[in-house]
């Protein structure tokens, strides 16, 4: 299926939060599922208001990057906004407002629509910003997957009658012409191709920048717990296996001491896998039970200060308990038995309780995750 023609509207002041979203959903361009666009894709040559508004009247889905500076656009609500709102009110194009910075946006035209983040906590007022792009991309995806479920479902459109005086005429025979510039007949504009090739340029920057903002998390998650640090073509590596999974993965950590793995965390949130975190076997049980999406890995570290119900650990009790459920995901662990005699007989002991591996180091988490996602 065609991407969905996705148009950016927002503040300068906020170019580099606009940045930040964009090098997140570069996952999503590369796998073919978006095509993004904002104003620096304007090449010189265009005329940049008209640029705009083909864009914005052919766009699918259409992002508010809302904050003080984007409500006191005057081109925003003049033009924009008003073309969204409208657009939005016909049925032709989606329409999403996200919050950047804390404002009041109660008499807002657009309050009614469902925004992200989730409760429309503003992206710069969560500790790890991370996480809160991972949260609005995870939204994103939804809105997207709709667009396209409508467009699956969508009638054929009915050729329109020739007209008698046709009949006979090369015209009427020739096979229509093909879009030289890539515009989608039906819906969208014309999409320039050295606007877009310029975009693609630009997103291919954000997402190696991405990855190397992975790679930087894992070498300071190293460097706190004492060890080594993956390589740095092996963390690219690893960043790349996992961008190319083909749906965004979630991870429920159990963890009583959820901060001590916020480097980890942080790296994982690079590439859009979402981590739930829970502080206790019945925390992470009541999870399960109540998240209706579904869990890809469940990591747990060995300790935790719960009531062991004659289990050696916190962690195989968890493993005990998930046991008797009929469908699970795969359960890894993430301890600090560094002594190898001690690692041994725990990695013994979870492995015959059914869970899929250890690991102590960053680099030994990342290899075991990518390994438990990709069998799933």
């Amino acid at each position: 299926m065609e991407p969905v023609d996705l148009f950016y509207s927002y503040a300068h002041e906020d170019e580099a939060l606009r940045d930040e979203l964009d090098g997140h959903l570069a996952l999503l361009r590369r796998k073919g599922v978006i095509r993004p666009w904002h104003d620096r894709g304007i090449v010189p040559g265009q005329q940049w208001d008209q640029a705009i508004d083909s864009q914005l009247t052919g766009a699918d889905l259409i992002l508010l990057l809302v904050s003080k500076d984007f409500l006191n656009s005057d081109y925003i609500w003049g033009k924009e906004l008003a073309t969204a709102m409208s657009r939005a009110e016909r049925g032709d194009a989606s329409v999403v407002p996200v919050l950047l910075r804390a404002v009041d946006i109660e008499d807002a035209p657009f309050a009614h629509l469902q925004g992200l983040p989730t409760d429309l906590r503003p992206v710069t007022s969560w500790p790890n910003r991370d996480e809160a792009w991972t949260d609005v991309a995870k939204g994103i995806r939804r809105t997207v997957e709709g667009i396209q479920q409508r467009w699956a479902e969508a009638p054929p459109p009915v050729p329109a009658a020739p007209r008698s005086s046709d009949f006979g005429t090369a015209s009427a025979r020739a096979p229509a012409p093909q879009d030289t510039l890539g515009a989608r007949p039906g819906r969208g504009g014309v999409r320039d191709r050295a606007a877009d090739a310029a975009q693609e340029l630009r997103a291919e920057k954000l997402l190696r920048r991405m990855i190397g903002g992975f790679a930087d998390e894992l070498a300071v998650a190293a460097r706190v717990r004492g060890v080594s640090a993956m390589d740095n073509a092996d963390a690219e590596g690893m960043a790349e296996a996992l961008i190319a999974m083909p749906e965004q993965k979630r991870v429920l950590w159990v963890d009583d001491k959820p901060e001590g793995n916020r480097h980890e965390i942080a790296a994982l949130a690079k590439l859009q896998i979402e981590v739930v975190t829970a502080r206790s076997t019945e925390e992470a049980l009541a999870r399960l039970d109540a998240d209706a999406e579904g869990f890809d890995l469940i990591l747990s570290d060995w300790d935790r200060p719960e009531a062991l119900e004659g289990m050696a650990s916190a962690g195989l009790k968890l493993l005990h308990a998930l046991a008797a459920r009929p469908q699970r995901p795969p359960v890894a662990f993430y301890h600090g038995a560094f002594d190898a005699a001690l690692r041994s007989r725990r990695r013994e002991a979870l492995l015959q309780a059914g869970a899929v591996g250890e690991a102590v180091t960053p680099g030994e988490l990342l290899t075991l995750v990518r390994t438990a996602l990709e069998s799933r």
